[in-house]
């Protein structure tokens, strides 16, 4: 009998093992470039499963990750009971206090549907199929980061089960130390099954895309630089350099072809929003303008991405001035088609206030951040898309400008490559104190 068969006894849902007829798209992260091999995977039906899960673990020297639905995965997670918590999907919004109590599964895109109509928005980032909890605990770049903060910031309380298999509800009052490891430090600290976040003003969303040809990148790339130089600190704008492959899934109108293409949101005043995006539209030709009002459920059709499982590599950098320089060498690398899909430069810096203090609660200190995505659809992509990214990185190394949170770590990184040392030697103090024995397991170990 497999050491894991008295735990389907106590629980409502189900334990899913090797020798299961489902147990590959079970266990599969939903980046397939990490081939992630749990022992077992327990599809909780409530957090009741998560308490039994982790009370097994602990008495049975195992050890404990969660996903909701399979983002976020390293190769740390192997070996663990891996706990699906896509079934914990309650909403409860109160609106006058401007508050939003969701379970562990819920996504974004549920959650900023279930805020049509009442002028209040989370703060997500571009893809409504991320967890909410994965997210802010991850540190979370939002459309609305600009003037309202991090996703990690947002955090208000969280209802997590610790490494004894107990479950309770802690927020600042109760124990400070743990929220602040929990906004930045991900699950190595509990598994959560539900949190409180804070809520904010988007009476007025207005936000879209600009496409150019890709042959307009320098001069578009040129004005937006300028743009984010004196945009109002409620306006976000991305840019991003994309090359779509000549592949059947790719609808056709991009199909093979490249772009250099802008985002921009606002949560109000949408004629500051206008203002900055003028000198952008008059830098090239849009062949693609979507900009227009939005309710908060559907800004996933800004910035629309794969909602099925894909094999990609991805990268970061920072830094301070899109200047000449900087343009010149990320178009050296990425103005014609390359491994690298696409990169998406995130400006970053506005607000001051970072909600609640942790780990990864405050602003990234650098103005923008370059995101970057390889596919790899088969094997022999792996190595090219690798060297590429590695070769980007390393052009961009003079400029670069800080660390971002770990929600934008790839998975060949760890916690050292985005938090600092003194900060790193706090988290380990407090991973000692409530998990001594290692019974829980983050995507990226606090070690």
């Amino acid at each position: 009998m497999s050491m894991i068969e008295p735990l389907r006894e106590v629980l409502t849902g189900r334990v899913v093992t090797p020798d299961n007829s489902d147990w590959e798209s079970v266990r599969t992260a939903w980046n397939l470039a990490v081939d992630q091999q749990p022992l077992a995977v327990v599809l909780a039906a409530d957090a009741s499963d998560v308490e039994h899960t982790v009370a097994f673990a602990a008495a049975h020297d195992l050890k404990v990750a969660a996903q909701a639905g399979g983002h976020g995965a390293t190769k740390a997670l192997d070996g663990t009971i891996l706990v699906r918590t896509s079934e914990l999907d309650d909403i409860w919004i109160d609106s006058h206090a401007g508050i939003a109590r969701v379970g562990a599964g819920v996504r974004w895109g549920a959650l900023q549907s279930a805020l049509d109509g009442t002028g209040l928005t989370g703060l997500p980032g571009s893809c409504g199929g991320i967890s909410v909890v994965g997210y802010c605990t991850g540190g979370g770049l939002s459309w609305f980061s600009r003037p309202y903060g991090s996703g990690a910031g947002s955090l208000r309380a969280v209802e997590l089960v610790d490494a004894s298999g107990s479950r309770r509800w802690i927020d600042d009052s109760t124990d400070p130390e743990l929220m602040w490891a929990i906004r930045g430090g991900g699950g190595n600290f509990g598994v959560i099954t539900s949190v409180e976040v804070e809520l904010f003003a988007a009476p007025e969303i207005t936000g879209g895309r600009l496409m150019f040809p890709i042959d307009q990148a320098e001069a578009v790339l040129t004005a937006y630089g300028a743009a984010t130089a004196t945009a109002a600190d409620h306006v976000t704008l991305w840019a991003y350099v994309t090359h779509f492959p000549d592949v059947p899934f790719v609808p056709e109108p991009v199909r093979g072809k490249s772009f250099c293409m802008v985002d921009a949101i606002a949560p109000y005043e949408p004629a500051a929003l206008e203002a900055a995006l003028a000198p952008i539209r008059a830098a090239g030709t849009p062949v693609g303008d979507t900009v227009r009002r939005h309710e908060p459920g559907s800004l996933g059709e800004i910035a629309p991405a794969p909602g099925d499982p894909a094999s990609l590599l991805i990268g970061s950098t920072t830094f301070d001035e899109l200047s000449p320089e900087v343009l010149g060498m990320l178009l050296k690398h990425l103005g014609q088609p390359s491994p690298i899909f696409q990169v998406q430069i995130r400006h970053l810096r506005a607000s001051d206030d970072i909600g609640h203090t942790g780990v990864a609660a405050a602003d990234p200190v650098a103005q923008y951040c370059a995101l970057l995505w390889a596919p790899v659809p088969l094997p022999e992509y792996e190595e090219p898309a690798r060297e590429a990214l590695l070769a980007l990185k390393d052009a961009m190394a003079p400029w670069h400008a800080g660390e971002l949170p770990p929600s934008s770590l790839g998975a060949g990184d760890s916690l050292q490559d985005s938090i600092s040392e003194p900060d790193l030697v706090r988290l380990r103090e407090i991973k000692q104190n409530v998990d001594p024995l290692g019974v829980l397991v983050g995507g990226y170990p606090v070690i």
